[in-house]
């Protein structure tokens, strides 16, 4: 297993200060700039694995015609350049994806399977997917969750909401990202991983689960109101199960939650 000393976690948001928690160095915005500081990356030679978490990833501001080129950089051209800085330094590279690249559908999509991009940010987190080496590491993981206070973090959102997705969908905690990770690299692996708790709900059973109740609403009927089209689906973590056994939905839902309060 690869010490925490040599690992650098780039990316300051949701995912990385659950990293920053648990004793990991990380970049965020008062470190890197990523428009200037990527033109000389020799800050990262000292450390053997390079994590990329560095994301737009609020699909409504990527939606927008005038964010699309920054979305681009930030979710395409970034791990592309990270990628082949580590490929030339013989540096391992772990790149944070996403689930939403999956179709609708609670098909248990498996990482063989197809992919699709409906909407901006997810046709920037494919090309930024499509930038990587086949030596790199790519984790996707879908609806994050934690055990503390972050404005992305699904379990804070939900208290704002008034009408809940009725459909199945996977969902990872921040943990969970960072334990597979370290499982993952520990086992020399290599490749595209789903990464998500065991099991799969509706956002309206999560909401009842920590006792917030609303309307539900269908995929579908979300895209007539709010003109955005949401992923609904659900991923195979099989993959991943012969590696890192995730805990299950509800418990770490539960765990999250309280932990919070």
């Amino acid at each position: 297993m690869v010490g925490k000393n040599n690992i650098i976690v780039l990316g300051n948001g949701f995912l990385g200060k659950k990293f920053a928690r648990n004793g990991y160095v990380v970049w965020g915005r008062s470190v890197l700039d990523i428009r200037r500081g990527f033109t000389d990356l020799r800050g990262l030679d000292r450390y053997s694995v390079v994590v990329n978490c560095i994301a737009k990833s609020n699909t409504r501001w990527c939606e927008e015609r005038e964010n699309f080129k920054d979305a681009l950089w930030s979710n395409g051209d970034v791990p592309a350049i990270l990628s082949d800085y580590c490929k030339v330094r013989g540096k391992r590279f772990v790149h944070v994806s996403t689930g939403c690249l999956y179709d609708d559908g609670p098909c248990g999509w498996g990482e063989c399977d197809p992919t699709v991009a409906k909407v901006n940010y997810t046709v920037t987190k494919w090309v930024g997917e499509q930038g990587c080496n086949q030596s790199d590491l790519i984790l996707r993981p879908r609806l994050l969750f934690g055990d503390f206070v972050d404005r992305n973090n699904l379990l804070c959102k939900l208290p704002t909401f008034q009408r809940y997705v009725t459909e199945l969908n996977s969902y990872t905690s921040v943990d969970v990202v960072v334990e597979a990770m370290e499982c993952l690299l520990g086992e020399g692996q290599q490749g595209v991983f789903n990464v998500a708790c065991e099991g799969n709900a509706a956002v309206k059973d999560v909401a009842s689960w920590i006792g917030w109740e609303g309307t539900g609403i269908t995929g579908s009927e979300l895209v007539q109101t709010e003109h955005l089209h949401l992923i609904n689906n659900t991923m195979s973590i099989s993959k991943l199960k012969k590696f890192y056994q995730p805990p299950s939905l509800k418990a770490e839902v539960l765990r999250c939650w309280e932990k919070m309060r």
